[in-house]
Formats: structure tokens, sequence, C-alpha cells
């Protein structure tokens, strides 16, 4: 192996680590893209005690993403939705969206008791690399 990603990439948190407990749309923190050609978010689940989870991206030209809209499916790479089988699981899904900000979203169904997860944004294909830490 002898490519270098670490100094080609940035990882941020997207999504705190908690406790979805409701049926609800939990929104992550919005992902400033600038610099950057290509945004993979990576999710990763504890305990699913109940419920289904539908994870989606949305996308704004504006930084408090006032005028956010959901992806359109052709721009969006993988699946990342969980269920209750899905206890301690990591999935990815990624967006080639048109808009400079970007953040996950769950939509929470059937929910009780719920699950525990958390997600890190990954940018990379940057414009100037290497990548400062």
């Amino acid at each position: 192996m002898s490519k270098d990603l670490h100094s080609n990439m940035s990882a941020i948190p997207a999504l705190a680590i908690a406790v979805i407990s409701s049926d609800i749309t939990t929104a992550g923190i919005t992902i400033d893209t600038k610099g950057f050609e290509g945004l993979e978010f990576v999710l990763q689940s504890g305990t699913v005690t109940d419920g289904a989870y539908a994870v989606s991206i949305q996308e704004s030209d504006a930084s408090n993403m006032s005028d956010a809209a959901t992806v359109s499916s052709e721009l969006i790479l993988g699946d990342a939705d969980f269920a209750l089988a899905d206890d301690d699981e990591v999935k990815r899904i990624g967006s080639i969206g048109k808009k400079r900000y970007q953040r996950l979203s769950i939509t929470s169904t059937g929910t009780s008791a719920g699950g525990t997860f958390g997600a890190v944004a990954i940018l990379g294909n940057p414009h100037t690399a290497p990548i400062a830490d």
C-alpha cells in the first residue's frame, strides 16, 4: 500500500453520539464542503432496541441551512438506513450534491426505546493537498 489517504481527507463530526428514542427527524451538524470535491458520511450504531431509521442528506446554499432541501437520490451514493438487527454496525453514504453546505438527517419511526447513533463526515478530493491536521 503506497497511497497517502491521511493528507488528502478531513474528518469532522457530523452527528453527535446520542440515543434517538422517539419518532423524530434528527438533523446533524452542517458541513462546509468548501475546498473539497467529495463528501462521505460514516455512521455507527450502538444498540438498536426498536424502530427504523431512514438516513438522508440535505444541502443548502446558506450556512444556516435556511433553504435546506434533500439531495436527490441520483446524487446519493449508498444506503445507510438502520433497523432493529443493526446493532454495532458501520454504514456509509456519500453525496455528490451541488450545494456548498450539507448535513446528515435521520428520520426515526416506530421508536420507543430507540437506538444509539453517531456519525463523522469525511471530506475528500481536496482542491489543495496536503490537508493540515
